[in-house]
């Protein structure tokens, strides 16, 4: 738009990891939160597989190193947020990252894209609380059970950890957490895992599968958790740390 004979420069957008809130390098196939200003004439949610690449008129491309422009698809815009997915195939280093909203107003970013950039979902989508996934429980005879690791806790209003049971030897037990931004790690071998700053083994580490732009990660939790309540959960992909969460044992 012209005024006073001058073209306005786009808004600028704020572009974060949607796991982790970490405003670092993004990845490409990985799931982000833009915040701005009028980047949507409306709040609208994507309904469609695969998703949409404009909701309410509005669209998100970004123009890799290369100078090729893709279109993001989008989960979700509003007047002040929008998630979306880096398009598969963005190239890695400088790119610009575009918002037009329906009625034409413009907001833009510079971001920098990485083969990795690892966020970790959290129960609360806070970024920083007991992580998304649950336990895979093993027994001796070989049945399996699914355990939840966190529950709603009316009377203080927010989500709180179920303590993890390691008490019992014999069994095998899992932890399989959602996060994005991982799934193009270079190996397994690169994807270390400490909880309580103990050594968990990473058996798994890539594309979640069902749901878009999500990435998952099985640890083998080690016994020696049993009995340290409330601990931390670290993750380094490729030498990039996630951000820390949460998990909670008896």
């Amino acid at each position: 738009t012209l005024v006073g004979g001058t073209t306005n420069p786009p808004a600028a957008v704020a572009v974060v990891n949607a796991a982790s809130y970490n405003s670092g390098a993004m990845a490409a196939d990985s799931i982000v939160s833009l915040f701005g200003t009028n980047l949507a004439t409306a709040t609208q949610v994507g309904s469609t597989v695969p998703l949409p690449t404009s909701l309410a008129g509005t669209t998100v491309t970004v123009r890799d190193s290369l100078g090729t422009t893709r279109t993001a698809s989008l989960f979700f815009v509003s007047p002040n947020q929008i998630n979306c997915v880096i398009p598969a195939g963005t190239a890695l280093g400088t790119a610009n990252l575009t918002v037009t909203s329906g009625d034409g107003k413009l907001s833009a970013a510079t971001i920098q894209i990485s083969s990795v950039a690892p966020g970790l979902f959290t129960a609360d989508g806070s970024g920083n609380g007991f992580a998304s996934g649950y336990v895979l429980r093993v027994r001796a005879n070989g049945s399996q059970v699914v355990e939840q690791i966190v529950r709603w806790d009316s009377t203080q209003g927010k989500m709180v950890g179920v303590p993890i049971d390691l008490s019992v030897t014999t069994d095998q037990v899992y932890f399989v957490a959602f996060g994005t931004g991982f799934r193009w790690r270079s190996s397994l071998t690169a994807v270390g895992a400490t909880i309580g700053g103990t050594t968990a083994q990473v058996l798994f580490a890539g594309e979640q599968g069902g749901f878009i732009g999500v990435d998952q990660i099985n640890l083998l939790l080690p016994n020696s958790l049993a009995g340290r309540g409330e601990v931390n959960l670290t993750l380094t992909v490729d030498g990039q740390a996630a951000n820390t969460v949460k998990l909670q044992f008896r």
